[in-house]
């Protein structure tokens, strides 16, 4: 069977479980284009799904969420006998550590926001008092900086101290106080 056939049947088939599933799809369809959508499941290769898997730098930890993706796709592939084996590798790397947020101390944050006003140079044209609010709003309002960057004078209310943010990553209203 073609591998963009059998994604597309297993897709379906954990849709019918209820999966909400966008996100391991997107996956499958990288991987399916990275090794070949015509190609026959049972001629993908081992080598290709590592290196498909190690990507172009260090491991992260979205390696594991590929692993774990292709880990149930090649399952559903060997339920089904489309293959013998699974061509995943036999040993897993150690992921990194996860990333340990360091929390700024008072006087920090005071030289942090003390130093905007000398941070000019040719490369960075930022005027002090804008840096200076962006680094407040961004420590404050814990924003991306995406989220940050992306606001308009419109989604800004003085007189009632909101932000709008919109597009929002997260679930967290798209309201700050």
């Amino acid at each position: 069977m073609k591998l963009n056939q059998l994604i597309a049947q297993y897709v379906g088939f954990r849709r019918g479980l209820g999966a909400k599933f966008e996100a391991n799809e997107a996956v499958l369809h990288t991987f399916s284009r990275v090794v070949g959508e015509g190609r026959n499941i049972r001629n993908v290769k081992p080598h290709e799904v590592a290196a498909f898997l190690d990507g172009r730098g260090v491991v992260t930890r979205y390696w594991q969420r590929k692993y774990i993706v292709l880990r149930g796709f090649f399952r559903y592939a060997m339920s089904r006998g489309y293959l013998s084996a699974s061509p995943l590798p036999a040993t897993v790397p150690k992921l990194p550590e996860r990333f340990k947020p360091y929390i700024y101390s008072r006087g920090e944050l005071r030289r942090l926001l003390d130093s905007t006003a000398s941070a000019q140079t040719r490369r960075f044209q930022m005027e002090a008092h804008t840096f200076r609010t962006l680094l407040l709003l961004l420590y404050g309002a814990g924003l991306r900086v995406s989220e940050a960057l992306s606001l308009n004078l419109e989604d800004v209310d003085l007189q009632e101290a909101v932000i709008i943010i919109r597009d929002t990553k997260s679930t967290r209203p798209d309201w700050c106080r």
